[in-house]
C-alpha cells in the first residue's frame, strides 16, 4: 500500500477506534480527492485485521506462558498476510464498490438485467450485492470492509436500500464511505456513520513525503506547491510533470476568462458545461484551478498592505462561488446554470501587463 503522507492525528484516531472494545462499523471519510481518503479506509481494514493484534486462539498458549504485550503504536505490523494483501489491494475481504458492475446482483427472478460498466452511479443492484455479501462470513479475515467510493454517487434507491445494513451491520462486516461531497448524502446515512474529516496536508509535509520517496528536491517542491495539500495529486504530478504544465495552462486560461466581460464568461460556461457531460473529472480539476487562482489573488492582496476591502471581499466571494459550484455539480444541478452562477459571482480581474508593456509605460 502506498505510504500515507500526513494525517497523523487521523491515524491515531483510527488506531484507537479499531483496537477499542466496540469499533464503529461505518466510517465516513469526507474530504477533497487526492487527500488519501481510500488509503485511510484501507488502514482501518489493516488495523482491524492485523494478525499481530489478534488474540491467540484458544489453547494456543502453553500453560503459564503469556504472549508479550503488543504496543498499539506498532500496529498494523505491515508484515503479516492480512496487512500485505490489504496493502497490495488483493485481499478478498476488502472490496471497493464504485460506479460500474462491482458486486452487481440482479433482483431474484430478473433474467434480463443489463450490464452497466460505464454507469455514473452506484446502483441498487450493487448495494443488493453488498448486503448479500455482508451477511456472509469473511473468506479469511476477521472482519470484512466494504469501501463505497465515491459515496455521493449512490443513487437514491441505493441510498435507501443500504440504510438498514448501516444501522445494524453483521458483526463481521464494516463499511467505509468515501466522499468529497458529504452534503449530498442522505442525512440518515450520515447519522449512521462515524465521520472522519480528511483535510489537505501542509505543503511542507507533502514535500517531505515526496523527498522520502526519492523524488528530486526541485520537482518535489513544485509538485507539493501545485497539489494544494493533496498528497495523491502531488505524487501524480511528480510522476508525470507534464500534468503540472497542463495545470499551468489551465490557470492561464482561468486568468484570461476572469478578465473578460459577460459574453466571454458565458461562452466559457457553455463549453465547460458541455465537457461536464463526458469529462466530469476534467471539469472538477478546472474548478480546482479557479480555486488556486483566487487563492493566489487572496495571498497577493494580503501581502499588499494597501489592498482595499472591496478587493479582499470580491476574492473571498469568488472562492465561495467556486465551492458552491462544485457542490452544485456533485448534487447534479444543471451544469451550465451552476457554472454561469459561479462566473457571475467573480469580480472582474484586470489582466497583468506583459513585461514589455511595463517597460514601454516607463520609457
Amino acid at each position: 500500500m502506498q505510504q500515507l503522507i500526513g494525517h497523523d492525528a487521523i491515524l491515531r484516531e483510527l488506531r484507537g477506534l479499531a483496537l477499542g472494545d466496540d469499533p464503529p462499523h461505518a466510517l465516513l471519510f469526507a474530504g477533497p480527492e487526492g487527500t488519501g481518503r481510500v488509503l485511510l479506509a484501507r488502514e482501518y481494514a489493516r488495523l482491524l485485521n492485523c494478525e499481530r493484534a489478534a488474540p491467540p486462539p484458544a489453547g494456543a498458549a502453553f500453560a503459564g506462558f503469556e504472549p508479550p504485550p503488543v504496543d498499539p503504536e506498532e500496529l498494523p505490523c505491515g508484515e503479516c498476510r492480512s496487512c500485505r494483501l490489504i496493502a497490495e489491494g488483493s485481499h478478498p475481504d476488502v472490496i471497493v464498490m464504485s460506479p460500474g458492475d462491482t458486486l452487481c446482483r440482479p433482483r431474484g427472478g430478473e433474467s434480463s438485467h443489463a450490464k452497466h460498466p460505464d454507469s455514473r452511479d452506484i446502483r441498487i443492484c450493487q448495494v443488493r450485492g453488498a448486503i448479500e455479501l455482508a451477511a456472509r462470513y469473511p473468506f479469511e479475515a476477521r472482519y470484512r470492509l466494504v469501501i463505497i467510493e465515491p459515496a455521493d454517487r449512490l443513487a437514491r434507491e441505493a441510498s435507501h436500500a443500504i440504510l438498514k445494513t448501516l444501522e445494524e451491520p453483521p458483526p463481521h462486516t464494516f463499511f467505509a464511505l468515501v466522499t468529497a461531497a458529504p452534503e449530498v448524502l442522505l442525512e440518515t446515512i450520515i447519522s449512521r456513520c462515524r465521520r472522519i474529516d480528511v483535510r489537505p496536508v501542509p505543503r511542507s509535509e507533502v514535500e517531505e513525503g515526496l523527498l522520502a520517496r526519492g523524488i528530486e528536491s526541485g520537482l518535489a517542491a513544485r509538485a507539493a506547491a501545485a497539489a494544494r495539500g493533496r498528497p495523491g495529486r502531488a505524487i501524480a504530478f511528480a510522476e508525470n510533470p507534464d500534468d503540472m504544465a497542463r495545470r499551468e495552462r489551465m490557470l492561464e486560461k482561468c486568468t484570461r476568462v476572469a478578465g473578460e466581460g459577460l459574453k466571454g464568461r458565458f461562452d466559457y460556461a457553455e463549453g465547460l458545461a458541455d465537457r461536464y457531460r463526458s469529462q466530469r473529472a476534467s471539469v472538477l480539476e478546472e474548478l480546482d484551478a479557479w480555486e488556486a487562482l483566487w487563492e493566489q489573488e487572496l495571498l497577493a492582496a494580503a501581502r499588499d498592505g494597501s489592498a482595499d476591502t472591496a478587493r479582499l471581499a470580491g476574492t473571498l466571494d469568488a472562492l465561495r462561488a467556486v465551492a458552491a459550484c462544485r457542490e452544485h455539480l456533485l448534487a447534479n444541478v444543471i451544469a451550465r446554470a451552476a457554472i454561469e452562477l459561479m462566473l457571475l459571482s467573480f469580480p472582474r480581474r484586470t489582466l497583468e501587463a506583459a513585461p514589455e508593456d511595463v517597460t514601454a509605460a516607463h520609457a
